[in-house]
């Protein structure tokens, strides 16, 4: 941010690096690499390669590819940012470790599962390593899994529970009998398993503010060069452009920052082809746009539908409701007359043994109140 304290000379203008061709070119160079990569993971990278393309996949000259997928509604191009690299780490004890570094970038959130995908193919990966046998103590050659280290920068926010500008899972090794976690490490299950890292760069001005990342180092280079992605600071004439505070940026991102102001001398056409990403991504949103639409649409059919039949429940349950009264009526009458019934047979029955006791008929009518010639049947 600038303040009164700032002339033109404390001010560096850079090509805006959330750009796909911006950040290729910056990731090219291994240095400027190696600085945002062990920045990132806060591990010490020794040596670092870009992993090279399959047979299959070498149809450019550079070893970085830009993965291209067709949208199955449009059946346009759907572009993300894939870089794959292999580095020497060098251990807190000392040892050094061959580990996978796969990066990606995104301006716009896409399917989980195609970012899912890219992770299992190298996630099959493996190196040849020398280990003794106890037994015979020969030295045999294995492959073992490479140690994958997943990162995905985002320009845009994935969370809005502790809404950070990095996030990063852990692993547990937990015995589920002991409850005891274990703390060394495990050649088993640290190769079968990984963390993530997924950078939120909206985030930059909340964690700007707080400043608690002063208190520790790695958070401090961290968001130092975090900050070289903020878009606060585009400039207003150019969104292609960064224009950012010297001071603000140690000595350690020199490289990169050297690295992407030689990007438009390298790059004659930059402008034009920073122009060609805008219009990719207005055709997206535009895609987005349309289908967010047609699903709201859809929303209020389903909802309109959804009171018809509602209100189709009601009346059926009405008429229900009015059977049940029915019925309950009808079986109410059935009793009335099975009773009826019964107390007719009863008087029946009792005019039958009053004649068979010789009794009157006269006397028989004024107890049962039947007529003479029901009692002459019996």
């Amino acid at each position: 941010m600038k303040t009164q304290n700032n002339n033109e000379t404390d001010y560096v203008i850079i090509p805006n690096p959330i750009y796909d061709v911006v950040f290729k070119y910056l990731m090219e160079d291994k240095d400027s690499a190696k600085i945002i990569l062990s920045t990132l993971i806060n591990e010490k990278i020794i040596k670092l390669d870009l992993e090279p393309l399959s047979h299959s996949e070498k149809k450019e000259e550079q070893n970085i590819k830009e993965l291209r997928i067709k949208d199955p509604k449009t059946d346009d191009d759907i572009r993300l940012l894939h870089l794959d690299f292999t580095a020497t780490v060098k251990l807190p004890d000392g040892k050094e470790e061959l580990i996978m570094i796969e990066l990606q970038k995104a301006s716009k959130p896409d399917d989980i599962f195609r970012f899912k995908r890219y992770i299992s193919k190298n996630f099959q990966k493996k190196v040849e390593k020398e280990i003794i046998d106890h037994k015979t103590k020969a030295v045999k050659v294995v492959k073992v899994p490479i140690r994958l280290i997943p990162i995905f920068i985002l320009n845009f926010r994935i969370e809005h529970e502790v809404n950070d500008l990095l996030v990063k899972t852990n692993n547990i090794k937990e015995g589920v009998f002991t409850n005891k976690n274990l703390q060394k490490s495990n050649e088993f299950i640290d190769n079968l398993t990984y963390s993530i890292w997924v950078v939120q760069l909206p985030n930059i001005k909340k964690i700007e503010k707080s400043e608690s990342y002063k208190e520790n180092e790695y958070k401090t280079k961290l968001f130092q060069l975090l900050k070289l992605f903020d878009q606060k600071s585009i400039v207003k004439t150019n969104e292609h452009r960064l224009r950012i505070i010297k001071k603000v940026f140690p000595g350690f991102l020199d490289r990169v920052i050297q690295r992407l102001q030689a990007a438009d001398i390298d790059n004659p056409d930059l402008e034009e082809q920073m122009n060609a990403e805008d219009e990719y991504l207005r055709a997206l949103e535009y895609r987005d746009n349309k289908i967010s639409e047609l699903e709201q649409e859809n929303r209020k059919k389903d909802k309109t539908i959804g009171e018809k039949e509602k209100m189709i429940g009601e009346k059926e349950k009405m008429i229900g409701e009015k059977e049940k009264m029915i019925g309950e009526k009808e079986k109410t009458i059935n009793e009335k007359e099975k009773t009826i019934g019964e107390k007719e047979k009863t008087i029946i029955n009792l005019a039958r043994v009053m004649k068979r006791n010789n009794i009157s008929i006269e006397i028989i009518m004024n107890e049962t109140k039947l007529p003479e010639e029901i009692i002459d049947s019996l």
